[in-house]
């Protein structure tokens, strides 16, 4: 007999100690026997009873798979052979594991029985290529129902299990993937693109032909369903009272915190939604959303409103308001249209609105009037982030305008009720300016002459509807910088330009820029690892994947157009760059570990061996010494340790700046990154500390 197919009844069970037959459970002394207590309502049932005798009151087979979950969540590196008692091998196809699980066991090496899972921990299970947690925690719960058997050596594979799991899950696997593409309306899009590179032989062409053909219309996956009259239905089976409510809730914006936040994914509403949100991610106009899905001015019976003020307000992930319609809502959506503005800032804080249109999948004026909504500045067709002081705000004017300038004419253009004096000296105490005397100008227009004239000719190429004569550009390029003409039309026609039908204009990009770690906001060096801090979201904690700066994909080894697996502690974490902007698949499992809630922030890291892990921002006392709140800000592992003496050295190597310990050379690099929080911190400490 198989594993599953036992009743499991008290003569099958073994009349032992749960404690003799698993070693691990000795570690739950009184500090943390809540974690077992709350499973079984039996005192210390772990060490007076056998599972025979547990048995009579609790399910055995539920009870291990909750063991499970505490096993690989408290013990991640203790083997099983010196967690558990084994006394017969098993089999390993006897364990009944579902495809996926047993895919996983069938990639250690020499695994027909359990001798070699044995040998094994869950970290190491998590190790291998595809594995996943809930995967891990299925064959650590057979082995543990393995364990507690009678006569686990006279379990027997099941004759009906597929010879090949790998082929079972990858059955199972393009059902998924092609339910999906029916949810989004992909049906004819291939579900298995292939890469046989160049001369494969014929024979592999038409297969790879083949596999290339396939789509969600062959495999037997129903359409998706009406959400209109699963509503409806879901309406008319609720009591009269519980009727009523809803239709307060939608109807007099009523809220009701106890009620489920969201529709799942798997019904017809929320299916849905998810595609809704693949297509608005993370706002879109509302007029333009309805028209692509018009199921949505539909009206829900019983309701008697369109289905899109249901959904607005019965899920907390999805909000419409002032002609927008956001994911999860309009404040997450500008604070994530501000982290893909910074993917586009220059030093100073400037972004070219074209270059983030060309990756950002808004239409035409739709993301100008976005941007407006958010409040973002906007000078002379550039959008400017929030500047730190008067200084800052110079920058970005000569940025944009590219010409030196008196103080006086800078002021005017600035557009700020600022004296002239207060400005010049700022500027003066700047090292990103210079000064003839009469005029002001950035540094960088010498220091860096190419990004000077990049930015000349953005200005060119933007102000005349996305394209210019080449001419008019190498003329502007001459004047402006003393270049030779064909230097000119050599940038003309290099870097993030071309020239197309005797016009230069913006060579076509599908993803954001690759920003250095160094220049990237919230994101840290501390030994060999780099830290991005973030605050906890709603998204987080359900599960979905979410965008990280393109510095972090560049650390991970994942370039445009790939994507790669990290190893972690908790298994392999995916980050995929395939569209736009590199996004990472789902930290839940982390959080559930370290006990984070909405709001918090915690820290990704990514270590110089290509690991992947999250960790909890580590805090102080609030009358803790500004400089010791830095430290914890930038992710620093024990900040009320570091030696008075190394502080200001470890705040300069977070930002990669080495053998650096001068005040206000450190000031100015947090300045620089616009860090409002950790400037505020050093400027409590330095402000008055001569340099």
């Amino acid at each position: 007999m198989s594993l599953w197919s036992r009743a499991l009844s008290v003569d099958e069970l073994d009349s032992r100690r749960w404690l003799d037959l698993m070693p691990w459970l000795d570690r739950y002394g009184s500090a943390r026997a809540v974690a077992l207590g709350a499973l079984v309502s039996s005192p210390r049932w772990w060490e007076i009873e056998s599972p025979a005798e547990t048995a009579g009151h609790a399910e055995i087979p539920e009870l291990c798979a909750e063991l499970a979950h505490l096993y690989v969540a408290d013990h991640p590196e203790l083997r099983f052979a010196d967690g558990l008692l084994r006394e017969d091998e098993v089999p390993v196809a006897a364990l009944d594991l579902g495809p996926a699980a047993a895919t996983l066991v069938t990639r250690l090496p020499h695994a027909p029985t359990t001798a070699e899972l044995f040998s094994r921990s869950p970290a190491d299970l998590l190790g291998v290529r595809g594995a996943d947690r809930e995967a891990v925690e299925e064959i650590v719960c057979a082995a543990l129902v393995a364990t507690v058997l009678r006569e686990p050596g006279t379990l027997e594979a099941d004759p009906r299990a597929p010879r090949v799991p790998a082929a079972a899950l990858l059955l199972e696997d393009l059902a998924v993937l092609a339910r999906w593409q029916r949810v989004c309306g992909r049906d004819d899009v291939p579900l298995l693109p292939t890469d046989i590179g160049d001369g494969a032989p014929e024979e592999i062409q038409d297969a790879a032909a083949r596999l290339r053909a396939l789509t969600a219309r062959d495999l037997p996956v129903a359409a998706p369903s009406d959400p209109i009259a699963e509503l409806a239905e879901y309406l008319q089976s609720l009591p009269d009272s519980e009727r009523e409510e809803l239709r307060r809730r939608v109807h007099d914006d009523v809220d009701d915190s106890a009620a489920p936040s969201t529709f799942p994914f798997g019904t017809a509403v929320g299916d849905l939604l998810a595609a809704l949100r693949v297509d608005v991610r993370p706002v879109a106009a509302f007029d333009r959303i309805v028209r692509a899905h018009p199921v949505l001015t539909r009206t829900v019976p019983g309701l008697d409103v369109p289905l899109w003020r249901v959904l607005h307000r019965l899920d907390d992930r999805f909000e419409v308001a002032d002609g927008w319609i956001a994911v999860p809502d309009l404040a997450d959506a500008e604070k994530q249209t501000r982290a893909l503005l910074s993917e586009f800032e220059s030093p100073n804080g400037v972004v070219e609105p074209a270059a983030v249109e060309a990756v950002w999948s808004l239409p035409d004026g739709e993301f100008e009037a976005w941007t407006r909504y958010c409040g973002t500045t906007t000078f002379e067709g550039r959008l400017l982030s929030q500047p730190d002081g008067l200084a800052g705000r110079a920058a970005q004017v000569l940025e944009v305008l590219g010409d030196p300038m008196t103080a006086d004419t800078l002021v005017a253009r600035m557009g700020v009720n600022a004296d002239v004096h207060t400005l010049v000296s700022e500027l003066a105490d700047d090292e990103r300016f210079s000064s003839d005397g009469e005029q002001w100008s950035l540094a960088e227009w010498e220091t860096d002459v190419v990004s000077a004239i990049r930015n000349r000719i953005a200005r060119l190429v933007d102000g005349r509807e996305g394209g210019v004569d080449p001419d008019v550009v190498a003329d502007a390029l001459v004047e402006r910088f003393g270049i030779s003409e064909g230097s000119a039309r050599t940038f003309a026609a290099g870097g993030d330009f071309e020239i197309a039908d005797g016009r230069v204009r913006r060579r076509a990009r599908s993803h954001v820029p690759i920003a250095v770690p160094e220049r990237t906001r919230r994101l840290y060096r501390l030994g060999d690892a780099w830290r991005l801090r973030l605050p906890v979201t709603r998204d987080h904690l359900r599960g979905a994947e979410f965008t990280v700066p393109s510095a972090v994909a560049g650390l991970a080894g994942c370039a445009p157009g790939g994507h790669v697996v990290l190893p972690s502690r908790l298994g392999g974490q995916t980050l995929r760059w395939t569209g736009p902007v590199p996004r990472l698949s789902s930290i839940r499992r982390f959080l559930e570990d370290i006990g984070v809630e909405e709001d918090n922030e915690l820290l990704l890291e990514v270590r110089a061996d290509g690991r992947f892990d999250v960790l909890p921002l580590r805090t102080v006392a609030d009358n803790a010494e500004p400089l010791r709140k830095a430290l914890s800000l930038i992710g620093h592992t024990e900040p009320e340790t570091v030696p008075e003496e190394r502080i200001a050295a470890a705040l300069a190597s977070a930002l990669g700046i080495e053998g650096e310990s001068r005040p206000r050379r450190i000031l100015s690099a947090y300045r620089g990154r616009r860090e409002p929080e950790v400037v505020a911190l050093l400027e409590q400490a330095w402000v008055r500390v001569p340099n």
